[in-house]
C-alpha cells in the first residue's frame, strides 16, 4: 500500500509511538483489504469507548494517553462515542441504572467503574463528544454531507452514514482514523462499490415499523455483504430506518443499500445500478416476513415478566408518542425504556420522565439488556418490538435449561404486555 513521506514517518516512529501504532494499525487494515493508500477524512468518526477499537497488539495504555493529551494533541476530524463504557464485556446504564433492579448494574461503585471517567475525561479533551448511543448520530447536531469520508464504527449506523446522509465509511471507527485522520481507500470509500448489485422487492408495500424490521431481518439474511435496491417501500420515517437498519444487519452485513427517490445517491432505479443489470432478484413476499416474525418469537405461553423498548435508542419523538400511550396507565411487570444519554435531560424537561415513572416504566440511557449482559434475575420471559434485541438476547442465554423466552411484535403489543403481564402479539 502507497504511503507518502509523513505516514512514512508516522510508521518509522518519528512522530512518537502512538502514531506508529495508529499507522501500523491502518497500514495492516488496508492491507488486508486491499486498500491502494489512505485517504484524508474530511467528515466525521467515532469508536468504541473506552478503548481504542483497535485489535490488541496496536494497543496503548493510559500512560501513553496521558502524554499524548498533555502535549496538546487532539483528534483530527469531529469524534463521538457511540456506545457507553464498558466492564467485563458489559455496558452499564448512563442514567437509570439505580431503579434497573438488576446487579450489578444498580450498584454504584460498579457504576462509578465501568463510566471510566479517566479514560473518558482524555477523550473529551482530545475533541471527543461522549454521546454513548449506538444511535449517536440522532443527537449529534453536526452529520457529515454527502461524499465526505468518514470513520464510523457501529454496524446499524453504517447504513446511515452511506445510504441516508450519502456519505463514506466502512466499519473503520477507532482511535487511529479519528487521531490520524485517515482511513484505507477501499469499499464504500470508493464510487465502483456504492452501486446496487441486488434488487429487492415485496409483495406487501413496507410501510409499518415492524414491516420495516421484519423486512430487514429477512433481506440481511438473503443478501449478507450486497449492496441491494428496495422496490415497493413507502417514504420511511426516521424510526423505521433505524429498525430497518439495525435488522439488516442483526439478519445480515448490509452497510450499504438504496430506495429510489429516498437515498441520496438513487434518484431512479437505473441510478440505483450505474445501469446495470442486478445480479440477483430477490422477493420478500409474506411467508418471508411470517417466517421473520416466527425466527424472533420463542416463547411457549402468553405470560410476560418483563418489557424492554428502545433498541436502537429510542428519538425524542419516540419517547413523546410512548408518553402520550402510558400516561395514566400503569405497568404491572417491570418496564424498560432505552434512549439516548443526551436526551435524557430533555425527557425530563418535556415531562415524559414523570409519566414513565408514574406508569411504572424506568427510562434508562447508552445501553439494553444484550448489552448489559441479560436481564434481572427471575425474569424468564421478555417482551420487545426489536428483531436486533430479540436474537442477540439470545447469546446471553446459550444454555436450553436457563434460556430466556422473548415475544417479539409491535410497540403496541409490547404496551399491553407491560400493562397486563400477558402477551396478544399475533402475526397480522
Amino acid at each position: 500500500m502507497f504511503l507518502n513521506d509523513e505516514e512514512k514517518r508516522m510508521l518509522n516512529g518519528e512522530m512518537g509511538i502512538v502514531p506508529q501504532k495508529c499507522m501500523e494499525y491502518l497500514q495492516d487494515e488496508g492491507e488486508a483489504a486491499g486498500a491502494e493508500c489512505l485517504i484524508d477524512l474530511d467528515g466525521t468518526a467515532d469508536f468504541h469507548t473506552p478503548m481504542t477499537a483497535m485489535s490488541y497488539r496496536y494497543q496503548f495504555g493510559i500512560e501513553e494517553l496521558r502524554k499524548l493529551v498533555e502535549s496538546g494533541a487532539r483528534f483530527k476530524v469531529p469524534v463521538f462515542a457511540n456506545k457507553s463504557p464498558f466492564l467485563e464485556g458489559k455496558v452499564t446504564c448512563v442514567h437509570g441504572w439505580k431503579g434497573c433492579g438488576m446487579a450489578p448494574h444498580n450498584e454504584e461503585e460498579y457504576h462509578e467503574r465501568c463510566m471510566q471517567k479517566e479514560f473518558m475525561d482524555l477523550y473529551r479533551k482530545m475533541g471527543m463528544m461522549t454521546i454513548h448511543s449506538c444511535d449517536y448520530y440522532l443527537a449529534s447536531t453536526y452529520w457529515p454531507t454527502k461524499g465526505q469520508h468518514c470513520a464510523w464504527n457501529e454496524s446499524s449506523a453504517l447504513p446511515w452514514v452511506n445510504a441516508v446522509l450519502g456519505a463514506r465509511s466502512n466499519i473503520d471507527g477507532n482511535f487511529a482514523s479519528a487521531f490520524l485522520g485517515k482511513a484505507p481507500a477501499y469499499g464504500f470509500h470508493l464510487d465502483e462499490n456504492r452501486y446496487a448489485t441486488v434488487y429487492v422487492t415485496s409483495q406487501r408495500t413496507i410501510s409499518t415499523d415492524l414491516e420495516y424490521d421484519l423486512f430487514g431481518f429477512a433481506v440481511g439474511e438473503e443478501c449478507g455483504l450486497a449492496v441491494p435496491a428496495f422496490a415497493n417501500m413507502s417514504r420511511p420515517t426516521t424510526t423505521q430506518l433505524l429498525k430497518l437498519h439495525s435488522a439488516m444487519n442483526t439478519g445480515g452485513s448490509i452497510h450499504m443499500y438504496h430506495i429510489p427517490g429516498t437515498t441520496p445517491e438513487a434518484p431512479d432505479m437505473e441510478y440505483a445500478f450505474h445501469g446495470q443489470k442486478p445480479r440477483q432478484e430477490y422477493m420478500v413476499d409474506d411467508a418471508r416476513l411470517k417466517k421473520a416474525y416466527e425466527t424472533l418469537n420463542y416463547h411457549t405461553g402468553d405470560d410476560v415478566d418483563m418489557v424492554s423498548l428502545g433498541c436502537p435508542h429510542m428519538t425524542v419523538v419516540d419517547l413523546m408518542y410512548l408518553a402520550r400511550k402510558l400516561e395514566g396507565k400503569k405497568a404491572k411487570v417491570p418496564f424498560w425504556i432505552m434512549t439516548i444519554p443526551w436526551l435524557y435531560h430533555i425527557a425530563r424537561e418535556q415531562g415524559y420522565l414523570e409519566i414513565f415513572e408514574a406508569a411504572g416504566a424506568n427510562l434508562m440511557t447508552g445501553t439494553c439488556p444484550a448489552a448489559m449482559g441479560g436481564v434481572p434475575e427471575g425474569v424468564k420471559v421478555l417482551a420487545v418490538d426489536s428483531a436486533k434485541q430479540s436474537y442477540y438476547i439470545t447469546g446471553r442465554y446459550p444454555d436450553d435449561d436457563r434460556r430466556l423466552q422473548v415475544c417479539y411484535g409491535t410497540q403496541d403489543d409490547c404496551i399491553e404486555a407491560a400493562l397486563t403481564g400477558k402477551w396478544r402479539g399475533e402475526w397480522r
